[in-house]
């Protein structure tokens, strides 16, 4: 056992002896994770990194199964060599950076990619990965991990040191031994979670990036929107919402409406987000059980709230008449859609607490919307992008430039 500071943590024999059965290896090995203290910092986007994702992409997007997911094709199409490229010529001071040593990644359940992504800017910067993955057995997870092998048996054997993806049950000894071996940790999940991890002790070296429960908001500009083609926005409204059941953080759970013809905007927006959902969306029941009964706690707390009639239960419409932050923690997912209407900008500051992530518009200046929150020094808001881009692939993520952040700077100073 190891003592850092007052927490007790199981040394490699300990593990082994307890619970080191418990972990399933879906890239890399017990070797690996043995010997990843002795790894070598690379470079920010080292060219070996570079491309091994270079080839991972095209390894995806020429995979037949892979065809049938959309977000696996989507990271395959975000780490092709022209948008690495693109991205590392942002970053002026990279010869001066190096990996921090080694990344622990805890990914969430809920988000199948999410684990590549976070594992991406860990190498890009740099570093060698630890990645727990959900147990769920999600396809997408397999098709990846089975791309990675094929690539570090062969071309890239030298690498193979860099990665371990793995399963286990939450078991606290297990997640302390991992957390005193890294570097950096980060951590994917909600509050609860990120509490109980958190528990496990770091190096005192060690930094920790948190990515927690997080709301997002779409603001429309009724009359903008009724120029556009209401199938065209439908689509993109669906993709940020549907695609995952709201169950990103990056899913707007609120729309609220500015402009003159509200009324009859929001009429064509939810009709014609209705007739794609009735067509395309499977609804597990459970869902329409928890909407309504979400909608039933709610107005028992407090008044001024509407069930708008809808032809179905798989989109559920909830007018308020205030905005305030409690609002948003009501989160049954699955087309569960909260509306307000605006008489001007201002009116969303309520919303715009510590809690909210992204600000998709449509048919709203974002420059506006940024010197707003820059005006009223607003604790909220890492994100303000265009209507369907919500699901993007970003290098920056909750207000942190992701690669930049697993990095250290090697400093030289003035002579």
């Amino acid at each position: 056992m190891l003592n850092l500071g007052g927490a007790v943590i199981p040394m490699e024999q300990d593990l082994d002896k307890n619970v080191f059965q418990k972990i399933q290896f879906l890239v890399g090995s017990k070797k690996n994770l043995m010997q990843s203290g002795k790894l070598r910092a690379l470079p920010m986007f080292s060219q070996k990194m570079t491309d091994f994702l270079a080839d991972l992409s095209r390894m995806l997007l020429s995979d037949e199964r892979a065809k049938d997911y959309v977000d696996v094709i989507s990271y395959a199409y975000w780490i092709r060599n022209s948008s690495l490229l693109k991205e590392r010529d942002k970053y002026h001071d990279r010869d001066s950076r190096l990996g921090r040593g080694i990344a622990f990644h805890i990914a969430p359940s809920n988000v199948p990619v999410n684990f590549a992504v976070s594992m991406t800017s860990s190498l890009l910067a740099g570093n060698g990965c630890i990645v727990r993955v959900s147990d769920k057995p999600f396809m997408q997870v397999s098709l990846i991990c089975e791309a990675i092998n094929r690539l570090l048996s062969e071309k890239y054997k030298a690498l193979e040191p860099y990665f371990c993806i793995l399963r286990y049950p939450h078991d606290e000894s297990i997640t302390q031994y991992l957390s005193s071996i890294c570097d950096i940790r980060i951590i994917w999940g909600g509050d609860q979670t990120i509490l109980k991890i958190r528990k496990a002790v770091l190096p005192p070296r060690a930094i920790e990036l948190t990515f927690a429960d997080r709301y997002s908001l779409a603001l429309v500009d009724a009359d903008a929107y009724l120029k556009e083609d209401p199938e065209k926005v439908a689509e993109k409204f669906y993709t940020d919402t549907y695609y995952t059941d709201q169950n990103a953080c990056s899913s707007p759970r609120i729309v609220i409406w500015f402009g003159n013809e509200k009324a009859r905007a929001r009429e064509c927006f939810f009709r014609t987000l209705e007739k794609k959902v009735e067509r395309e969306y499977c609804m597990q029941p459970i869902m329409a059980v928890d909407k309504y009964a979400s909608f039933c706690s709610l107005a028992m707390k407090t008044g001024g709230i509407r069930l708008l009639k809808g032809e179905g239960n798989r989109l559920m419409r909830v007018e308020v008449q205030k905005l305030t932050e409690e609002l948003m923690e009501n989160k049954p997912g699955g087309g569960y859609f909260f509306e307000y209407e605006a008489s001007k900008l201002t009116d969303i500051l309520p919303l715009l607490a510590k809690g909210c992530q992204t600000v998709s518009l449509l048919g709203i200046d974002a420059g506006t919307v940024k010197e707003m929150i820059i005006k009223y020094g607003v604790r909220g808001v890492d994100r303000i992008v265009a209507m369907g881009k919500t699901m993007d692939l970003e290098f920056v993520w909750d207000g942190f430039r992701m690669i930049e952040a697993m990095t250290r700077i090697i400093y030289v100073g003035e002579k």
